[in-house]
């Protein structure tokens, strides 16, 4: 496959080989989904491991908390800021505030804010395509081609996957799924 109009995508390589994968049809859709499951699973950690690390280690820890806000937004504060801890701060203190106790409030928050890196990553792979398409560097119909492709992809994302592997820090996780198939017998479903 030839890098063609993704090959100046500002997108990360995980991303990218994503945009490149649901543009082409030598590309099945299990393979499609399982790269934006290894998309999204790797951009959270890279951005978030010791956060979610943090908070877990919190959450399990049993002990009785007076003020679990106070010790949640400790943790927060002492990790590295970024969007999705943004996203999961909210939820965590969403859950906190109607009752939820620390360890369900974690979880619970840690799959919504999920939800939002889904969409960060529709977000921001659409947007590398237009701006590409705009640039004349991808065809109007490559860039419809990836719209569909994307969204079907999206689709097959495996939330439960994710949210274990997130828990365990596990970054290969789809490792397997994601490995480049060689021979025909592993070839796309006909």
């Amino acid at each position: 496959m030839t890098d063609g109009p993704f090959k100046n995508l500002k997108l990360d390589s995980r991303s990218k080989r994503f945009a490149e994968a649901v543009q082409t049809d030598a590309v099945d859709h299990e393979t499609r989904c399982a790269l934006a499951n290894d998309a999204i699973l790797r951009g959270i950690l890279r951005e978030t491991q010791a956060l979610i690390r943090a908070l877990r280690a919190y959450g399990q820890d049993g002990q009785l908390d007076l003020d679990p806000k106070a010790s949640i937004k400790a943790i927060f504060d002492a990790c590295p800021k970024s969007e999705f801890g943004d996203h999961l701060q909210r939820e965590i203190g969403l859950r906190l505030h109607e009752g939820e106790v620390s360890q369900a409030a974690i979880d619970n928050g840690l799959g919504a804010a999920l939800e939002s890196g889904i969409g960060e990553l529709r977000t921001r792979t659409h947007e590398a395509c237009l701006e590409a398409h705009q640039s004349g560097e991808m065809r109007k119909d490559q860039f419809d081609r990836f719209v569909e492709g994307s969204n079907q992809a999206l689709q097959g994302i495996d939330r439960n996957r994710i949210l274990e592997a997130l828990k365990e820090g596990n970054r290969g996780a789809f490792k397997e799924d994601v490995k480049k198939k060689e021979g025909l017998d592993e070839g796309p479903k006909l």
